[in-house]
């Protein structure tokens, strides 16, 4: 299941607030999770304290950066505060924090190839007279410079207040925005190794995300609605927005820069404005989820080139038994002007027998701005293990291609890679 914070906060929801769609969740721990322990937390009936946890280990091997078996490691942890006022509103706190070990790299794009930005058509902002190697604001690629990036890194995901309004959720403090509240999508078999949008790499050069990540985590004002209709006749939709003053601090998976390790040039877009929708609906044994976001800043910080992010993504499910399918899309500015948009699309199908889900998945990305493109593969089983356990194993083959100067031109490269992983996982 997709750690948000529909799944850790909204268990114990009064009948004001539906609950959001079960089926479009990430599969990869038990739909129900067991209740949280609140002893030694427990406080007087009305108010309540949680912690949880999601800790995983990946056994990697195969095409790895020294050839040998690397070992990856992801670890979650929050604190939720819940009360009710006298009038039986629900408020509450929210802390989550997050740390990883990842493969060598940047936790947000890096570098690919090398292609100067004095050369052929290669990625530039500034002057003719004094181009600047970019930072391309969603991929966070660029093509020349340090690579900069460190294997370790930690952050403070979540840390907001809420409250129940009656016609919804309002939040205010760090944490995602309204375009990855409630994304639909395909299955992915492991929490950590997936083709779209895994938080640890096996095999890819780059990661690829189909989640909007415009808003980063920084602080914002969001607003989650009610569902509204019926499951069963004419479906469900619930909406959400969010603003986001400014989008400049680092996460584990994000991190917008407006310097980069080399000497790059980024941006830092400001005022981001995002609306989400998400539709449920259920026809006998077939159920069927869709979801829709946009994201637009209002201003951008950054040289000669830049320009405010825009972008737009959609997703859609089907479930029906045993089986489960869906696929995400999405396409943004990439913050600069001119033809260099970033586009991703994933898609997966997986099978569920019991305790065992096996799934294949494919995911895409290609960099107008960067000129690179990324294709990778996934087959994987993975098993729950008890309550609270998930053992994951399988393979995942990528393909990258990046940019090379070539006298006075580009040329495109490609990197081939093949990795099978064992991955551990454990939530409580």
């Amino acid at each position: 299941m997709k750690r948000t914070s529909s799944a850790i906060l909204f268990a114990a929801l009064s009948g004001t607030l539906a609950a959001p769609p079960a089926f479009p969740q990430d599969p990869a721990f038990p739909q129900n999770p067991a209740p949280q322990s609140r002893d030694p937390f427990e406080l007087e009936s009305v108010h309540s304290l949680t912690w949880r946890g999601d800790a995983g280990l990946v056994l990697l091997g195969g095409d790895t950066p020294d050839d040998s078996i690397e070992m990856l490691a992801d670890l979650e942890l929050g604190l939720d505060f819940e009360s009710f006022t006298d009038l039986g509103r629900r408020w509450g706190l929210v802390l989550t924090g997050h740390a990883e070990r990842d493969l060598p790299g940047a936790a947000h794009g890096g570098r690919v190839g090398s292609c100067p930005a004095a050369i052929g058509d290669c990625a530039r902002v500034g002057t003719v007279a004094a181009p600047q190697t970019p930072i391309a604001s969603d991929s966070g690629l660029f093509s020349d410079g340090a690579f900069g990036g460190d294997r370790s890194r930690a952050a403070i995901s979540e840390a907001y207040l809420f409250t129940d309004t009656g016609w919804g959720e309002v939040r205010l403090g760090y944490g995602a925005g309204a375009a990855r509240l409630d994304p639909v999508g395909g299955p992915a078999t492991a929490r950590l190794v997936r083709a779209d949008g895994g938080h640890l790499r096996a095999s890819s050069v780059t990661a690829v995300r189909t989640e909007a990540p415009h808003s980063g985590q920084d602080p914002k004002f969001v607003f989650r609605s009610v569902a509204l209709g019926q499951e069963t006749t004419v479906g469900t939709v619930r909406a959400a927005v969010s603003f986001t003053p400014e989008v400049s601090q680092c996460g584990v998976d994000y991190c917008p820069r407006g310097t980069g390790p080399g000497g790059q040039v980024g941006a830092i877009n400001r005022d981001v404005a995002e609306l989400a929708l998400t539709y449920q609906v259920r026809r006998g044994e077939h159920e069927w989820a869709a979801s829709l976001s946009a994201s637009q800043a209002g201003r951008v910080e950054g040289g000669p080139g830049f320009e405010p992010v825009s972008g737009v993504d959609a997703g859609l499910s089907w479930r029906w038994q045993d089986w489960r399918a869906g696929g995400r899309w999405r396409r943004s500015n990439n913050a600069v002007s001119g033809s260099g948009d970033y586009e991703a699309w994933a898609s997966s199908i997986g099978w569920e027998s019991g305790d065992w889900l096996t799934t294949l998945e494919f995911a895409a990305s290609s960099d107008d701005f960067v000129h690179s493109d990324s294709e990778i593969w996934q087959i994987a089983s993975s098993r729950l293990v008890g309550d609270h356990g998930l053992v994951a194993f399988g393979l995942q083959a990528a393909e990258t291609s990046f940019p090379e100067s070539s006298g006075p031109g580009r040329v495109q490269r490609e990197v081939d890679a093949f990795t099978a992983f064992l991955e551990l996982g454990w939530r409580y």
